[in-house]
């Protein structure tokens, strides 16, 4: 799997830097994780800070209280507690800043494939009128929506029929390995669209608000993923989303996909279950934002396995010199 940075002519792989830096004896002691950090603080220090939206107090948009009260899973609520503490600490650890280089877009953007230069983003301009209770069915064709030609409102008559189906359903599976990894589908309001259209400092505001939304995720889910012992950076690269904006700007719903990373429990019975999901096939997930039931003891992330992880999948990151 690749992603590729086009409009620049200065976008450079991590590890080809880290591995040139290390090969001309110029690295001075420094690890691919601290390599990683520093670009990811240089970019951040680089994006506008005056942006509304942008750099509060707020997680994914949310108070602390707001976010926490509605995590019903004990370890998934100790993630977040660790992800909150790491955004306002400005923290630059491994987790936080591989979540931060994939959020990491142009500077100034206005619009969004500016904003997210390492996916391939799809927007859909439209009123989409999706209730909540039908977005977080396992069923709900979402992957619809990663289809150049599907309009922002072809799911609105969309209706369940019986009950919720389990995500292994090899039909269900089918539909979510078809999305792949590194895409994110949005769909816009013509209203915020044209309001977007009209003021790019406004447009500046939606866009930074959005990636501060996914950032913030981003460093929650993958602290879950840190503690299941996965691989952080491999399992940040396997993600895939769709993101229904609300006239403001704000995730009304979202939905993220993803898939490898060999993430195993800590207990028997969760060791036993990933090798049944295993033979099944199971390698890809579905998550959607307010159910975050993920949690297990906390592992530490080798640096070196994400170094040969970046070095096997060649994942292009824009680094600007």
């Amino acid at each position: 799997m690749e992603f590729e940075v086009t409009g620049k002519s200065k976008g450079y792989n991590l590890t080809e830097m880290f591995l040139k830096k290390e090969g001309a004896g110029k690295n001075d002691g420094m690890s691919f994780a601290e390599l990683a950090a520093a670009k990811s603080a240089e970019e951040s220090a680089k994006q506008p800070d005056t942006l509304e939206g942008t750099k509060t107090g707020l997680f994914m948009g949310e108070t602390y209280e707001e976010r926490l009260n509605k995590i019903g899973d004990k370890n998934s609520a100790n993630a977040f507690r660790d992800a909150y503490a790491k955004k306002m600490a400005g923290s630059v650890d491994y987790v936080s800043a591989i979540s931060q280089l994939f959020n990491t877009g142009y500077v100034g953007a206005d619009n969004f494939a500016d904003a997210f230069p390492q996916y391939d983003v799809i927007t859909h301009v439209g009123n989409a009128d999706i209730s909540s209770a039908n977005w977080q069915r396992n069923d709900f064709p979402f992957w619809e929506y990663f289809k150049r030609d599907t309009s922002a409102d072809a799911l609105n008559d969309w209706r369940p029929l019986g009950e919720n189906p389990p995500q292994t359903r090899g039909d269900l599976q089918r539909n979510y390995g078809s999305i792949g990894p590194g895409r994110i589908a949005i769909l816009i309001p013509e209203s915020l669209q044209k309001k977007m259209d009209a003021d790019p400092a406004y447009a500046r505001k939606i866009v930074a608000k959005l990636r501060e939304w996914k950032e913030d995720y981003d460093r929650w889910d993958n602290t879950v993923a840190a503690s299941y012992g996965g691989n952080v950076a491999e399992h940040q690269a396997s993600k895939s989303y769709v993101f229904d904006l609300d006239e403001n700007g704000d995730v009304r719903n979202c939905t993220v996909t993803s898939s490898g990373g060999e993430i195993t429990g800590p207990t028997e019975e969760e060791s036993r279950q990933f090798e049944a999901e295993q033979e099944r096939k199971w390698r890809l997930r579905v998550k959607y934002i307010k159910i975050m039931e993920d949690g297990a003891e906390s592992k530490i992330q080798k640096e070196l396995e994400a170094l040969r992880f970046f070095q096997s999948q060649r994942i292009r990151q824009e680094v600007l010199l």
